[in-house]
């Protein structure tokens, strides 16, 4: 029997994994001159795992696999990166619409949206932290985590500073707490202590606004008669996620923060994550639909946009026909 090296396969939706054989084959993938798609490119020798089916449990119909993202030596964006001689660099748009496609750039930009807008222009630059213990499901011991974790220091509601226990946004030596961004979450979830810490005073800022009976997984919700409609989004306190320093900041605007659970009913999508979870915040798929993420590895930094609503455009807007 020829030698055969294995790796850890993980699936991140029913947080399960396990060991399958790796593989080579190759991949062919649609490039871009920043307007348009053109030619098709392909890597030759691009190496995959060939997990067991059981892992592709909780996946979406259809689906044969999980195209890995993050900060493994054999992730998407760390072998194209040698194949086509660009920095470890890619960008996710994920679109807020069920009948348009997002888009993820591998490589750096400009990348332009409908009507001509580079969306790469004006991004804000936090720090990637590294967190030193895996959080996968499968992992060898003292791996680090291959998923992406920002240095969030404190939040705002409406410009106020919430009351917060600051010690729960920092990663300990066994790898808990922190903020990770994870589009496997559909909303974001937060410790208990931390949800509450949001939860009340947003749903102070909206006291002129009655509130409905909750909406699982949801805690707060609101007549959406009474709530106003703006460029981005419905007319609620924004949440600003302060980093680095107090002018860096990711604002969050009511597309991004209020979910829509009925023609009459707006929820706030931040979900109540108990409390003792693994990372105390988990930046979910609602709160990052029509923002640009700029994920440079090379550089271990986090490009945001806040929400393309305000430049008039959306991750939908990527123009995905060749030109004639």
């Amino acid at each position: 029997m020829s030698n055969i090296c294995t790796a850890f396969s993980d699936n991140s939706v029913t947080q399960s994994g396990s060991g399958g054989e790796l593989g080579q084959d190759v991949v062919c993938i649609q490039s871009t001159d920043a307007f348009n798609p053109t030619r098709v490119v392909s890597v030759p020798n691009l190496i995959f795992t060939c997990a067991p089916t059981f892992l592709l449990e909780g996946l979406a119909n259809g689906v044969k696999g999980i195209a890995g993202l993050g900060r493994s030596k054999i992730s998407l964006p760390a072998q194209f990166s040698p194949a086509f001689s660009f920095d470890r660099k890619f960008a996710v748009c994920l679109t807020s619409s069920i009948r348009a496609s997002g888009v993820v750039f591998f490589g750096d930009g400009p990348y332009v949206m409908r009507p001509n807008i580079d969306v790469s222009k004006n991004l804000i630059y936090t720090p990637l932290i590294l967190n030193p213990v895996s959080t996968a499901n499968a992992y060898v011991q003292g791996e680090p985590s291959a998923d992406y974790f920002i240095g969030v220091k404190s939040i705002k509601i409406n410009g106020k500073v919430v009351n917060l226990n600051t010690t729960l946004l920092s990663i300990n030596k066994e790898g808990f707490g922190g903020t990770k961004i994870s589009s496997v979450h559909p909303y974001t979830v937060m410790v208990s202590t931390i949800y509450n810490a949001v939860f009340n005073p947003f749903v102070r800022e909206l006291s002129n606004v009655s509130r409905v009976a909750a909406v699982a997984p949801f805690g707060a919700c609101f007549n959406g008669k009474e709530i106003g409609v703006t460029r981005v989004g419905p007319a609620v306190p924004q949440i600003d996620l302060v980093l680095q320093s107090e002018s860096v900041y990711w604002r969050i605007f009511g597309g991004n923060s209020m979910v829509q659970v009925s023609n009459d009913v707006l929820c706030l999508g931040f979900v109540d994550g108990g409390v003792n979870p693994r990372t105390s915040i988990v930046i979910g798929g609602h709160q990052i639909e029509d923002n640009l993420l700029q994920f440079d590895i090379a550089t271990s930094r986090l490009g945001f946009s806040s929400s393309l609503l305000f430049r008039r455009t959306t991750c939908a807007n990527f123009n995905f026909t060749s030109k004639l």
